[in-house]
């Protein structure tokens, strides 16, 4: 007899894939794929060691397990999304001490993967060239 809940877990999904889903772009490295994904956030806190609270918002992709063309989510990779005629950048990336994804339900049928833009951002760096990071890691950008 089926997991009637692993069944209607895999069928909720999918419904979220067709009803909200966008075709985006999943690149690592120089292979890349075309996935349907539907778009959402997560907010992160994190309290440095000097005690400065740091949120972190991150714009998530959920991807169908099934539909990820490179195995699971990897720091690094990019999501190639358009809007209104731009192409944005987003980085796979999360702050420091979480996990660049995770499983939305608990049969792993869909992954929430998060994202920061990278694209048209100003990163700050030092006149040698080093990047200036947060106490969480995370690159300083020009605001």
């Amino acid at each position: 007899m089926p997991d009637l809940l692993n069944v209607g877990a895999a069928w909720l999904s999918s419904q979220l894939k067709a009803a909200a889903g966008s075709v985006v772009t999943y690149r690592r490295g120089d292979l890349e794929a075309e996935v349907t994904a539907t778009i959402g956030r997560s907010e992160f806190e994190s309290t440095s060691s000097s005690g400065a609270i740091e949120n972190w918002e991150s714009r998530d992709f959920l991807i169908l397990a099934e539909d990820l063309p490179f195995g699971e989510p990897e720091r690094g990779d990019l999501v190639l999304e358009l809007s209104g005629g731009d192409e944005l950048e987003y980085e796979v990336a999360a702050p420091r001490g979480i996990p660049v994804f995770r499983y939305g339900d608990a049969f792993r049928s869909i992954v929430r993967v998060h994202t920061k833009q990278s694209e048209g951002v100003a990163i700050l760096s030092t006149e040698a060239g080093e990047q200036l990071t947060t106490e969480a890691g995370q690159p300083l950008v020009a605001q």
